[in-house]
């Protein structure tokens, strides 16, 4: 039984280890230029919207966009929070294959696009393959996504060309099974410019948001301002109405007594009629 263990373990290994890339994996060492730096701002960043929860797939490569980072130009990968999110459980992973991995590295920005919590490429754990995943690192951590709405995913420009060697499959296999240790090569793979990275963030708590406090506007009394007309307009206006009516004027009798009216001049319709009448 131990025998078939071990054979089993040899030839999963093998396969694991053997099996064509899923990816096209950027073979390129050398940092991005200046000139290809889309932005240093974080502020102007490309960041994609999440949903409350998502598990995808996804390429860093020339393809992606080139930003400044402490350690370096960088291709990255941005997003943003769902805005229903509250606290969020995000599990990063970034496939070695071939021989080749992306050294991620993670900034989480607030919304001032201010760097809270950096997560460098020694936080990430190396978990090893088995018959349904390929050896990857891999980071769990939980933020919060109304303090940290937004983080980028990229690679310290330091790192290229660095190597890491991780046990062979069978070996691992061996170490579970408690048996001889096979004669094989422990798989080493070069930090480059490109990988695949998978992404799963789940929403634990959604953001409450309070009721918007209904203000009720204070309806003000209208005021109507009241002319006053002076005696002198006041003596005006009646007499140059019983004068026009006199003189047989009458559009300029009533045009007067608009006037009067509109300065609220007291008597202007009486003295018209009057006016008129005694013109009978």
């Amino acid at each position: 039984m131990k025998n078939k263990h071990s054979l089993l373990a040899v030839v999963l290994g093998a396969l694991l280890t053997g099996c064509a890339s899923d990816a096209k994996v950027q073979t390129e060492l050398t940092p991005p230029t200046n000139a290809e730096v889309c932005c240093t701002d974080f502020a102007q960043f490309p960041y994609a919207q999440l949903n409350d929860n998502e598990d995808f797939k996804f390429d860093v490569d020339l393809a992606s966009p080139v930003g400044t980072f402490s350690a370096g130009n960088s291709h990255f990968a941005a997003f943003r929070f769902s805005e229903r999110s509250g606290d969020v459980t995000v599990t990063l992973s970034s496939l070695m294959i071939d021989d080749s991995v992306f050294a991620p590295e993670v900034l989480l920005l607030d919304n001032q696009f201010q760097v809270v919590e950096t997560l460098k490429l020694q936080d990430f754990q190396i978990l090893p393959s088995d018959a349904f995943t390929r050896t990857r690192y891999i980071e769990k951590f939980t933020t919060n996504a109304e303090q940290t709405p937004y983080f980028v995913i990229y690679t310290p420009a330091d790192q290229l060309g660095k190597q890491v060697t991780v046990d062979h499959p069978a070996k691992i296999r061996a170490k579970e099974f408690g048996e001889v240790m096979p004669m094989v090569v422990d798989p080493v793979y070069t930090y480059r410019l490109g990988g695949r990275i998978e992404l799963q963030v789940e929403t634990r708590k959604l953001r409450p948001f309070r009721a918007a406090e209904t203000v009720q506007s204070v309806q003000m009394p209208v005021v109507e301002k009241t002319i006053q007309a002076q005696p002198e307009s006041q003596q005006f206006y009646l007499s140059a109405i019983e004068q026009a009516v006199a003189a047989g004027d009458i559009p300029k009798a009533l045009s007067l007594l608009d006037e009067a009216k509109a300065l609220n001049i007291p008597g202007a319709q009486e003295t018209f009629v009057r006016a008129v009448n005694q013109m009978k």
